[in-house]
């Protein structure tokens, strides 16, 4: 499967490009097709959180404030370039939901021609092209990335940018002059300011070039990687935020600084994110990672044996082995440090570049030995070739299977919330845990009681005063006339202080924090009134939404 002719005489033929394409584009349509007719033909995505980017981003592009509420400054938004690049467009077309969506697909392809053109590079034939652009496709899954809307891709697309193109300039370091390219200082700024999990590759980059003495450049990299985060760290303190997104900050699981909290942490770590699948989430209104988790974890496995296979090998091409090394130890910061999970799409930069990088090197050094396997060896092989890949056929099936039902799911919860408070409190002050559609499609001034875009409740979080008490004053002193919420996520000592008056239930819930929420008014003088819009909106329902009084 591998010409070993030089890479400019490879056949330069375009078809496995064109293929991957093709199946992209046909999965796509077919999910989206699927989904509008699922939801009367509203265009939704499978989660919550790209409304919040939309919102960030008109506040900004309209009201020059980051934030979810005009004249409020609000850190909800994790992606600093994913917000500014939505700003832009925003500001040049007007808002439109299908925004995020025509990046991903833009994002989408620039990924797939950046890999098959690296593939060329490294003189794989176009057969094995076609199969490892196939790969990205199904197991990231790229469709699926696509309608989530949000910058994930973008973050897939840059890490391998500078996964590939930092490693190739490090192996011919002995070469060339340790000037360190601007396209590598470039992805490395465009790494960390797409999501801040890029500061995990360019840190151990940077070390690797500590450790061959080239100074300079480790902290040139370093800079370019932080100078967004400092920006925007800097524009957050001035508006009295943290210096970190409240979203970063608010879903994070912290450590106490004793012993035993720093214990817990490392036990954390070593048990609950490295070795075993956790079967519920750490915090409250964070799903379990489940099969996302456990496929990071082989990679753990993956990656070594493939350099064992190989090292010998790599000794000579270095750039690949500093690709592997480099992916690596992401991997393991990105399982210790950060999350998995969420929609299949945390991990996603990982997987693909692994998809990439493990075919690749195998198929460059091992295919022949590998044929001349003795038989004996064949079924022990098979077998440990299954326990190791069958995790990311498991994730990857699931993202196809639940991603029409989790478009569904937030159509039936969140899309009707907004289109209940646009109609009848679109002026008001509401409460909410969940805070993009009814921010988006609405008015109203939305308090997060769950900290993402109130920097005051976040800062309630972080000072261990997120208490009934607290939250019962903040929302009364806000005028906050009525709160949506999970039940479950709040302490009953707080929904006891308000009035409940009704619930809506939706069935099949595969992405949502909970499948029922509640409305209650803050004031029971209010409670008659906002049973009154909920009967009057109740006929105008999904007919998979169950209501009920109380």
């Amino acid at each position: 499967m591998l010409d070993q002719t030089p890479a400019k005489r490879i056949s330069s033929s375009a078809f496995p490009l064109v293929l991957a394409l093709a199946v992209t584009a046909l999965a796509v349509f077919f999910l989206q097709r699927s989904i509008l007719n699922s939801t009367g033909g509203v265009f939704m995505y499978p989660l919550d959180d790209p409304f919040i980017h939309m919102q960030v981003a008109r506040n900004l592009a309209f009201n020059q404030i980051w934030g979810i509420v005009p004249g409020e400054f609000g850190s909800a938004s994790s992606s600093i370039l994913y917000t500014l690049l939505l700003t832009g467009i925003f500001k040049l077309t007007g808002v439109n939901v299908a925004v995020p969506f025509v990046l991903n697909c833009i994002a989408a392809f620039f990924l797939l021609l950046c890999i098959h053109r690296w593939l060329v590079r490294q003189g794989v034939r176009s057969t094995a092209r076609a199969i490892v652009l196939l790969l990205v496709v199904v197991l990231v899954p790229l469709p699926v990335l696509i309608i989530s809307g949000m910058e994930h891709t973008l973050q897939c697309l840059f890490f391998f940018l500078f996964l590939t193109r930092f490693s190739a300039w490090l192996a011919a370091l002995g070469r060339s002059k340790t000037a360190i390219p601007v396209d590598v200082l470039l992805y490395a700024l465009l790494l960390t300011a797409i999501r801040y999990e890029g500061l995990f590759p360019v840190a151990i980059a940077s070390c690797l070039l500590l450790y061959h003495r080239k100074i300079g450049p480790a902290f040139l990299l370093g800079a370019a990687a932080l100078l967004p985060v400092i920006v925007f760290g800097a524009a957050s303190i001035a508006k009295g935020s943290y210096f970190l997104p409240n979203s970063v900050l608010v879903k994070s699981e912290g450590m106490e600084m004793s012993l035993r909290g720093i214990a817990a942490f490392v036990n954390n770590i070593l048990v609950n994110k490295l070795t075993v699948t956790k079967a519920q989430g750490s915090v409250a209104g964070v799903p379990p990672p489940g099969i996302s988790l456990l496929s990071a974890q082989r990679l753990l496995l993956i990656l070594p044996l493939v350099w064992l296979a190989c090292w010998t090998r790599l000794k000579t091409h270095r750039a690949l082995g500093h690709m592997l090394a480099l992916l690596l130890l992401s991997t393991l910061l990105h399982l210790a440090l950060a999350s998995t999970g969420w929609f299949y799409r945390y991990e996603a930069y990982l997987i693909a570049a692994a998809v990439v990088l493990v075919p690749a090197v195998l198929l460059k050094y091992t295919r022949e030995d590998i044929m001349r396997f003795p038989k004996p060896v064949w079924g022990p092989a098979l077998v440990l070739a299954f326990a190791l890949l069958f995790p990311f056929v498991l994730r990857s099936s699931a993202a196809f299977t639940k991603a029409k039902q989790a478009c569904v799911n937030i159509y039936e919860q969140q899309y009707q919330m907004a289109r209940f408070l646009g109609t009848y409190y679109d002026k008001d002050v509401v409460a909410a845990n969940d805070i993009g559609a009814i921010s988006l499609y609405t008015n109203a001034r939305v308090v997060d009681l769950w900290g993402l875009g109130s920097i005051e409740v976040a800062r309630s979080k972080k000072g261990k005063y997120w208490t009934p008490a607290y939250l019962d004053s903040f929302v009364r002193a806000k005028d906050v006339k009525l709160a949506i919420v999970y039940d479950e996520w709040f302490d009953p000592a707080l929904l006891g202080k308000w009035s409940k008056v009704a619930t809506w239930q939706v069935g099949d819930n595969v992405i949502l924090g909970g499948d029922t929420v509640s409305f209650y008014a803050i004031n029971a003088a209010d409670s008659g009134e906002l049973q009154r819009n909920l009967q009057a909106f109740e006929a105008q329902l999904p007919a998979g939404v169950a209501v009920r009084y109380e």
